[in-house]
């Protein structure tokens, strides 16, 4: 009995150690600020591929006034998430890291309308879960989504019928 009762204070004694090891660091690491490590190279990258770019120019001449064009803009930026604290964070934290290529906002509204993602011939496997997700979540709210082949070419017409865009729009 009384190594039951030594194994069970021992066990205790660790975990409350792990535990305030654990605080100490977080707040540590609160405390500390931003600071770029020696020897870290830190440079701008393109943001847009040379298709993605050809593509950005042509949703740019496709839609003209009628919508503000915005690339790589972050999944939780333009959705507003309203449910229980628990489904909410499980949300937020699906969403978290996922960017769409391209968004449609109407100037009037301020809100996203349409996403346009560029598919690739061959998505890795990640790719399809993270294509999953975001088709649900803009289902959800209730936003159009419009998927275009990074390779292929398109040409006016087509979007402004993709788009489901008229003249006198």
């Amino acid at each position: 009995m009384k190594l039951v009762l030594l194994g069970v204070i021992l066990a205790a004694a660790v975990f409350g150690i792990r535990w305030i090891r654990r605080k100490l660091r977080q707040r540590k690491m609160r405390a500390s600020p931003f600071v770029i490590p020696p020897g870290a190279i830190i440079s701008a990258a393109p943001l847009l591929a040379e298709d993605e770019i050809a593509l950005y120019n042509l949703l740019q001449l496709v839609v003209q006034e009628r919508y503000l064009v915005l690339a790589q803009v972050p999944l939780w930026s333009f959705l507003a998430v309203d449910a229980e604290a628990r489904a909410r964070t499980g949300i937020l934290r699906q969403i978290a890291l996922k960017r769409v290529d391209f968004v449609l906002i109407h100037p009037g509204s301020r809100r996203v309308e349409y996403v346009v993602q560029v598919t690739h011939e061959a998505p890795r496997r990640d790719e399809a879960e993270s294509h999953r997700i975001i088709e649900s979540v803009l289902e959800a709210a209730g936003i159009k989504l419009m998927k275009l082949q990074s390779k292929k070419s398109y040409s006016l017409p087509d979007l402004t019928a993709r788009l489901e865009l008229t003249t006198g729009d």
